[in-house]
């Protein structure tokens, strides 16, 4: 194909100067003629008002321009961090569900996967309210947005719409994950946090409650969050409970949930933290035939005579010791009761017995200056009392001595076995399991320790996600909130796994900042013709953009 000039004389001698575009083809015959595609028309026409456009527009398509054809730059926008995350998503089927849902179940005009995406990369990028979000999408450039149209109530629109789903859209999530890195779901994490508001006014059915806060903002109204991770650390599942929710109260329902939704759960372990272990729950996980690896408190009855015996058969604090012991446990099941062994698991750590033994001698020195100061104060011995008895509390000493009056001053006296008991979990951690002797009992410590992933996980949720404070105050857009963190942290995981696995050691802020550096430039040339152009592309975010397993962007991608 190509462009060719036809020239006919005039009787008045004038030469007439056309342009045509034809191509090359055999006849029949075998042999060589053209034909004609397009006349252009007159050439003097053509160069002043037609040439630069067609040559811009081609240049366009190729995602080339020439420098000498510009005629100025607009702005630059971040492209690069927002075009993996959607990649990412898109890998994972999300987008895909989304219309699934949108074709079969609603009416939505608008782009709903466009807010949707433009929701979530917010809340990657920059997290921010709905209404900063519509100032921060004059910075960036989101891949495959069908409109610009993107404004504040369609926005609220499209999280009723991912809450109202959530089920449906948290399985692709999580079904595809297990997909994608071939994953047997070989043990469950699960963990809890909360989250807090900066408003107090309630109604009567609110989720939003006072409660144990992890923040420490008790003065705050919160909801609590659960999270379910593979021992990947990569997020599953999630589940948002009013503010007043104790931890505890809550395996039941999740351990059923997950059961429900991923299959038979005789070949998972459910991996919990202290915060969960009572007897109710443990009868319940023996019943079901769940296996499981839990936190203990060192402050119960078996767990000081356990720990007490570690502790003697240790031989030094300067290195790691493991000790395990085998105690029966009854149970019943349907009325039937049963007996089994519960393996119960000691591990001393001496940097953390350092630790705790350094903040224990400035505990009781912080105390000694507490007595002393209150003792000398101006007020009644009562009050003295009130206010030394007050810090003991909310320093989680209270029941390390006892108080008395005597005349006008306080005395304290230290109660020297419930001091001895607390010295003695120094260092140590302890877990109990009913998994068998397959698994040895440094196995089982490797196993629990792998929760850290899911309390990384909410340090992700509240401070790169900027969960808290929530301003929203209705059930459902908070619960929709959650689930956009949810999934930036599900999004996030793919990429740092990714980045693990291909041998590069960095996390994925640091890698999605150096995408965010990948920029879509505005121009406009000569002929008047509006374009996209992309910055060029280091070495070293191609190999992020292999290792994460994404294209690298190119001018058909925007």
């Amino acid at each position: 194909m190509f462009l060719r000039k036809v020239e006919s004389k005039r009787k008045s001698g004038y030469t007439h100067t056309t342009v045509q575009l034809v191509e090359s083809y055999r006849n029949e015959e075998g042999k060589s003629r053209t034909r004609i595609l397009y006349h252009f028309g007159p050439l003097d026409k053509f160069l002043q008002a037609d040439a630069d456009k067609l040559v811009d527009s081609v240049l366009k398509m190729k995602g080339e321009v020439f420098l000498d054809h510009l005629e100025k730059f607009g702005s630059a926008k971040n492209f690069g961090d927002l075009f993996t995350i959607f990649r990412i998503l898109k890998e994972l089927k999300f987008f895909q569900e989304i219309e699934k849902i949108k074709e079969s179940e609603t009416r939505i005009e608008f782009d709903l996967v466009g807010h949707i995406n433009a929701l979530i990369s917010n809340r990657i990028n920059d997290p921010s309210s709905k209404l900063k979000l519509l100032s921060w999408l004059e910075l960036v450039y989101l891949p495959e947005l069908k409109s610009s149209g993107i404004n504040y109530n369609n926005l609220l629109r499209s999280m009723d719409f991912l809450i109202k789903h959530k089920k449906r859209l948290e399985d692709r999530l999580a079904e595809s994950v297990l997909s994608i890195f071939d994953l047997s779901l070989r043990m469950c994490f699960y963990d809890m946090t909360s989250s807090y508001f900066e408003t107090n006014n309630l109604s009567d059915s609110d989720i939003r409650c006072y409660g144990y806060s992890r923040d420490n903002r008790s003065d705050r109204v919160q909801v609590t969050i659960g999270v379910v991770m593979t021992e990947e650390g990569i997020p599953i599942a999630h589940y948002v409970f009013p503010g007043n929710t104790a931890d505890v109260s809550t395996l039941q329902e999740v351990v059923k949930d997950i059961k429900d939704r991923f299959g038979d759960f005789r070949e998972v372990s459910i991996v919990t933290d202290k915060g969960m272990t009572s007897d109710k729950n443990i009868d319940y996980l023996l019943s079901g035939d769940h296996s499981f690896i839990v936190g203990e408190s060192k402050t119960k009855k078996m767990s000081r005579e356990i720990l007490s015996e570690a502790n003697t058969e240790q031989e030094d604090k300067e290195s790691g010791f493991t000790y395990e012991k085998v105690v029966p446990y009854k149970y019943e099941v349907d009325g039937i009761k049963r007996l089994c062994n519960l393996r119960y698991v000691c591990s001393f750590n001496p940097e953390t017995y350092r630790l705790n033994a350094e903040k224990f001698k400035v505990k009781l020195a912080d105390y000694e200056e507490k007595l002393s100061e209150i003792n000398v104060k101006d007020i009644d011995s009562a009050d003295k009392y009130s206010q030394l008895k007050s810090w003991l509390k909310s320093h989680g000493m209270v029941k390390w001595f006892d108080l008395s009056i005597q005349g006008d001053v306080v005395i304290s006296k230290s109660k020297d076995s419930v001091l001895s008991s607390v010295q003695a979990g120094f260092g140590w951690f302890l877990i109990k399991s009913n998994l068998s002797w397959e698994w040895n009992k440094e196995e089982l410590v490797s196993g629990y320790k792998t929760l850290w992933k899911v309390e990384h996980g909410f340090r992700e949720l509240k401070h790169s996600f900027d969960i808290r404070p929530m301003y929203h105050w209705t059930e459902r857009r908070i619960r929709a909130h959650v689930f956009l963190c949810f999934i930036g942290m599900v999004a996030t995981s793919v990429i740092e796994k990714r980045l693990k696995d291909s041998g590069i050691d960095m996390s994925w802020e640091k890698c999605l900042h150096e995408m965010r550096k990948i920029k879509v430039i505005d121009y406009r040339t000569k002929s008047g013709i509006y374009g996209h152009a992309i910055n060029e592309i280091s070495k070293q975010q191609e190999k992020l953009f292999r290792a994460v397993g994404c294209p690298k962007p190119k001018l058909g991608h925007l």
